[in-house]
């Protein structure tokens, strides 16, 4: 686990592992969604930065792939353009 995780974390963590662990990814992040327990908020950036990311990856121009991720989630292109550059402490990695 990593080091900037509180007590709180570690022990709520260790609670769902014990009770959820056999639980897929998909099935786990659900569950966790329905526990209230994922930023709703954080989660549409993290979707509008990957296929972002995606859309860069098969040779989109990065503002043609934020436009393109506008038309995916329905969404104004300031939202997109506020989830790739002001959010960019939130990414999979």
């Amino acid at each position: 686990m990593a080091e900037n995780m509180t007590v709180y974390l570690t022990a709520v963590l260790s609670h769902i592992e014990a009770r959820y662990g056999n639980l897929s990814g998909g099935e786990l992040a659900g569950k966790l969604a329905q526990m209230g327990l994922l930023d709703p908020t954080l989660c549409k950036v993290l979707a509008v930065r990957q296929e972002v990311e995606a859309l860069m990856r098969r040779g989109e121009k990065k503002v043609d792939a934020m436009w393109m991720a506008t038309e995916k989630f329905s969404c104004t292109y300031e939202y997109v353009r506020k989830c790739v550059y002001y959010y960019n402490d939130v990414s999979l990695d």
